[in-house]
């Protein structure tokens, strides 16, 4: 499902009411921020405190939280070189639009690893972080059609596909301690906070407000009903 959001992601944006799925899925990534992964990165990080010890020691307060930032650090970092590296006719760099694709396929690969693993445990939760994560490709794929020039056309689609299947076949193939699926996680979270600030939210992409307003308060609700 996750990585048929990239190869199919182009028709639902040939579709005339394609702008209404940009705000609901806004509003479901924020939900998802605020209400499910912020508790995560905390929760994840009490119990890397309680358990550390010996070399994982090192900053044990803290350490989860900085995966997290690095994670909002690098694609900041790999956003503005993409917005800095425009030419006079507003076309990014070749270079950094596919070192920004195959990062993109890097977090990619990562959220279908932590899909295998159920860091969020149970089917109801499970599939809460399937609708969110496939609703959070689905933005990514849009911002990067819009700003990549064609990349879609190209090797860029088939890259990110690909990138989810070998994510969950490494998450089926391998088992990882948990002190370190607990770093990834908090990666990925704060990527995904740092991608839905840059592509998510509907300013300047031609999104409805209230739609936003209304999915993000739906599922809100749903997130408090079935995770308790």
């Amino acid at each position: 499902m996750l990585a048929s959001v990239y190869v199919f992601g182009g028709k639902l944006r040939a579709q005339p009411r394609h702008r209404l799925w940009v705000s609901i899925a806004g509003g479901v990534s924020v939900a998802t921020v605020f209400v499910d992964l912020l508790p995560e990165i905390s929760e994840r990080q009490a119990n890397f405190s309680a358990s550390a010890h010996g070399a994982a020691a090192i900053f044990p307060e803290q350490t989860i939280y900085i995966s997290a930032m690095l994670g909002f650090v690098l694609f900041y970092g790999l956003q503005y070189m993409v917005a800095s590296s425009a030419s006079a006719d507003g076309k990014p760099s070749g270079f950094f639009c596919s070192l920004q694709i195959s990062a993109f396929a890097g977090y990619s690969s990562l959220i279908a690893y932590l899909l295998v693993h159920s860091i969020w445990p149970g089917v109801p939760s499970l599939l809460l972080y399937s609708v969110a994560m496939a609703f959070h490709l689905l933005l990514i794929d849009h911002s990067l059609a819009q700003g990549n020039f064609g990349w879609r056309e190209g090797w860029g689609r088939w890259l990110l596909a690909l990138a989810i299947m070998t994510g969950w076949s490494a998450g089926i193939l391998t088992s990882i301690p948990e002190a370190w699926l607990a770093r990834i996680t908090g990666f990925v979270s704060g990527a995904v906070i740092m991608n839905f600030l840059v592509v998510e939210l509907p300013e300047g992409r031609g999104g409805s407000f209230w739609t936003f307003v209304l999915a993000a308060a739906a599922y809100t609700f749903v997130l408090i009903v079935v995770l308790g």
